[in-house]
């Protein structure tokens, strides 16, 4: 009666890991089959629907903002990197989906996972929608690792389970501690735990001044902050010089000099409707009065921007 418990037992588990490692697999398949087959332009970098919008408007509020503006810097390395994910997930997806290579294709799933939260994992506007896919895969794609291939696995057919040796009883703990770490550890640093708020602003807007573009009587405006969903719209700025007199500048004659990441900015710095538009992590570089100290942003429907230029 126990070998039959037992036996019953291990069938519930070798099932309930089919079942998440197949939801696992469908959800990166179908993202890379997205952009291979169904929206192609995603990978088209010289177009705003290219994947690398979507990297402009997360770097604000990722941990790793600085490398990923370092790839938007570089169109060929954001082309290939956009490839490379695609085709990670649509083999990291068959791999869980069949279970083949099992264990290798849910190492994949993890990597992928840390990849996601560490740059969209902050931009759970209405749910927490990002972190929370982020999170529960990170967590499925570890429970994989540890169990290896199950009875109806191709890898089961084959009689194989690769890489078993690795995963010892103390690799297995410390992943199942890994896991709680990276579940709450980003949950603290991105929201808090007991005082919820987000590190990033998604509500507002918030514009700031970043490094300067060499040349006098330039700065570069960079927002950092707010939805994605929506431009900023700057109405006009107003310039505080060294004398402290104050000169006002309206959004039809602010003199943009470049603006960075386009395409996949949308064309931030342009003018429409008499305001100019500024898209989340956008960086637009301006000409300002040489004497001017600082500068306040006056932004439609939003909290002004206060921004002081180095010396």
């Amino acid at each position: 009666m126990m070998e039959k418990d037992s036996n019953l037992s291990l069938w519930r588990g070798d099932i309930a890991l089919r079942a998440s490692a197949i939801s696992m697999g469908f959800v990166f398949l179908m993202g890379g089959w997205r952009r291979f087959v169904n929206v192609p332009a995603k990978h088209d970098i010289n177009t705003p629907a290219s994947l690398a919008s979507k990297l402009v408007e997360a770097a604000p509020g990722s941990p790793i903002e600085t490398l990923i503006h370092w790839v938007l810097a570089h169109p060929l390395v954001a082309e290939w990197s956009i490839y490379a994910m695609s085709t990670a997930e649509v083999l990291v997806g068959l791999g869980l989906i069949l279970g083949l290579m099992t264990r290798l294709a849910a190492t994949g799933s993890a990597l992928l996972n840390i990849a996601l939260m560490l740059i969209f994992g902050w931009m759970g506007y209405e749910c927490l929608d990002e972190w929370t896919m982020a999170a529960l895969g990170f967590a499925i794609s570890v429970s994989v690792m540890i169990h290896g291939a199950d009875t109806y696995s191709l890898d089961h057919a084959l009689k194989r389970d690769d890489f078993s040796g690795v995963f010892t009883r103390n690799v297995c703990l410390g992943l199942t501690v890994m896991s709680v770490i990276f579940t709450v550890g980003f949950y603290s640093y991105y929201f808090g735990i007991f005082d919820f708020g987000k590190l990033t602003s998604t509500g507002s807007y918030h514009i700031s001044v970043v490094e300067s573009p060499g040349s006098a009587g330039q700065e570069r405006l960079y927002v950092d902050a707010g939805p994605s969903s929506a431009f900023a719209y700057v109405t006009s700025i107003t310039y505080t010089l060294g004398d402290g007199s104050k000169e006002t500048v309206d959004a039809a004659d602010i003199d943009v000099l470049k603006s960075h990441f386009e395409p996949w900015a949308h064309h931030s710095g342009s003018l429409v409707d008499g305001v100019m538009k500024l898209r989340l992590g956008s960086m637009v570089d301006i000409r300002v009065p040489e004497a001017a100290v600082s500068a306040t942003i006056h932004l439609l429907d939003n909290k002004d921007s206060v921004v002081r230029f180095r010396p």
